[in-house]
């Protein structure tokens, strides 16, 4: 099997753990020719997600490298599609303290600055026997939900101007 196959493969695998999840809505693999990008991706909704239980998006893919020995998983979870002007330093610099104490992945502002995103990738395998792929791919896609939600509700205070970088640290620093 090629590896694009496996990689379309393993994002299959992904996409019908999803449509079964109870917290998930719906999930749908867009082909790299649909995307008009390097790469195949799946895209779904994350349901009840963080402290406002909002619906947000996670794309999940590989990078588009040409490797067979080492393939990287990348999960990406849009947290916020407008970004205040006014609040957009502020967040740039707790997202670069908040990434200090987090375990894995970073929290990101897009290009613009107008998105608030979480991104995490692994690598796996690429030899590796199927199974343990699509364990590895499942594990990593869902530890990137679960970072992700878990420290949003910081960056939140933050996008409201309710608290400083510095008071939103030390929330996050003592688990409050």
């Amino acid at each position: 099997m090629k590896m694009d196959e496996k990689k379309l493969e393993l994002l299959k695998s992904l996409e019908a753990e999803y449509k079964e999840a109870e917290d998930m809505g719906e999930a749908s693999i867009f082909t790299a020719k649909e995307l008009n990008a390097p790469m195949d991706m799946l895209r779904a909704e994350i349901a009840a997600f963080g402290p406002d239980l909002v619906s947000v998006l996670g794309e999940f893919f590989f990078m588009p490298f040409e490797e067979t020995e080492v393939i990287y998983f990348t999960s990406v979870i849009t947290l916020s599609n407008t970004v205040p002007e006014e609040s957009a330093d502020d967040v740039a610099a707790a997202v670069a303290r908040l990434n200090y104490y987090i375990p894995c992945g970073c929290y990101a502002l897009g290009e613009d600055d107008k998105n608030l995103v979480f991104k995490y990738t692994v690598p796996i395998v690429g030899e590796d026997e199927t199974e343990h792929q699509t364990s590895a791919v499942s594990i990593a896609a869902n530890t990137a939900i679960m970072t992700a939600e878990r420290y949003m509700g910081y960056l939140k205070l933050i996008l409201m101007n309710e608290v400083t970088v510095d008071e939103m640290i030390e929330m996050a620093k003592n688990g409050k």
